[in-house]
């Protein structure tokens, strides 16, 4: 007589030895499936024909009945394309900068990722909006801490309650160059850059046709103006 259940020793050792490749939900699932499409196998026997497929064993846990029937099939070994695997290509790194906040490092590990695999216009998006925080969080906060609302209208829509509209940003942060003493040339040099991420990011957010391109990226001076924030920061802190 077959044997009705699947040996939990053997799921149990599937889950550990393709960790990391397979899924521990997907198992049981093929395991059924390869035994459906051949019911003269037992499931202990089906379990080591998806094992031997995926270059594993679980041969020990066999018994002459399971062993007898794996004899009247063919076993063919397949790659598995793993999650290792797919991230072998070397991510280039056009965006750079130093921080120890989490969330800025998620969005510039993104930039970097969605450039090396050719989604540009994810890239330019996210330029612009590590961009956007950068210049409200790390120029305009730490040069007006004030709560006042003189300091807090330099980036702070009191109408809607939200940070103002990247090119309501640029317009305030130019107007305040004077303000910034030996850093007045760095600020005026941010604001000429970013531009492009003004103009360029709004009509890609809301234009169907607008896909940007690798040359629109490269051409954006994007980590210039990453190194030009750092500068005016640290000009910031030893004010």
């Amino acid at each position: 007589m077959r044997k009705a259940a699947l040996d939990p020793r053997i799921l149990k050792e599937l889950k550990e030895k393709l960790k990391g490749r397979i899924s521990e939900h997907t198992i049981r699932p093929a395991i059924s499936r390869i035994r459906r499409d051949n019911p003269f196998l037992t499931l202990n026997a089906a379990a080591e024909f998806f094992a031997k497929k995926h270059d594993v064993s679980i041969h020990r846990y066999l018994n002459d009945e399971d062993r007898n029937t794996l004899k009247t099939i063919r076993i063919e070994r397949v790659k598995i394309s793993s999650f290792e695997s797919r991230r072998e290509k070397k991510i280039k790194v056009i965006a750079n900068y130093d921080t120890n906040d989490k969330w800025l490092k998620a969005l510039l590990y993104e930039i970097n990722k969605t450039y090396t695999f050719g989604c540009y216009t994810a890239t330019f998006i996210l330029c612009r909006k590590v961009l956007e925080n950068l210049i409200i969080h790390h120029i305009l906060m730490k040069k007006y801490p004030d709560k006042s609302r003189q300091h807090r209208a330099k980036y702070w829509d009191f109408n809607r309650n939200r940070f103002l509209d990247f090119e309501k940003i640029l317009l305030n942060l130019r107007k305040s160059s004077n303000d910034f003493i030996e850093g007045k040339t760095i600020v005026e040099r941010i604001c000429e850059l970013s531009e492009t991420f003004k103009e360029t990011a709004n009509e890609m957010t809301h234009s169907l046709y607008h896909i940007a391109s690798k040359k629109e990226i490269d051409n954006s001076n994007f980590q210039q103006i990453l190194d030009l924030i750092a500068e005016l920061e640290k000009s910031l802190a030893s004010q």
